[in-house]
């Protein structure tokens, strides 16, 4: 049931994106709209900081003119999200003590 679902939310999603370009004279197949969609890309950089915290930024990189054109037909902003930072701490390792076990003796 879910399979169906998302398959009818795709084929609507793709069926209205296709209408608001036609209707804006734009006749590109849903294969050339994708292509030109694809040339924008998502960058994530990481480094480790002296306090052993790594570091990542992810964001956009700038859409080129075809894709700028449909955005603003979708009224979409250009960039689907604006530049992230997060910091992972490094976990510290506790050091586990274990009690030393008897030695079996056979019987």
């Amino acid at each position: 049931m879910a399979h169906l679902h998302w398959g009818l939310l795709a084929y609507w999603l793709v069926n209205t994106v296709s209408h608001q370009l036609k209707s804006k004279n734009i006749n590109s197949t849903w294969t050339e709209i994708v292509r030109i969609a694809n040339t924008q890309k998502v960058i994530t950089t990481s480094g480790q900081n002296t306090y052993d915290q790594i570091i990542s930024v992810r964001k956009c990189s700038e859409p080129n003119k075809p894709l700028k054109t449909i955005y603003d037909i979708l009224k979409s902003d250009y960039r689907p999200f604006r530049k992230r930072k997060s910091v992972v701490h490094k976990p510290t390792l506790k050091k586990i003590k274990t009690q030393q076990t008897r030695a079996l003796t056979p019987l």
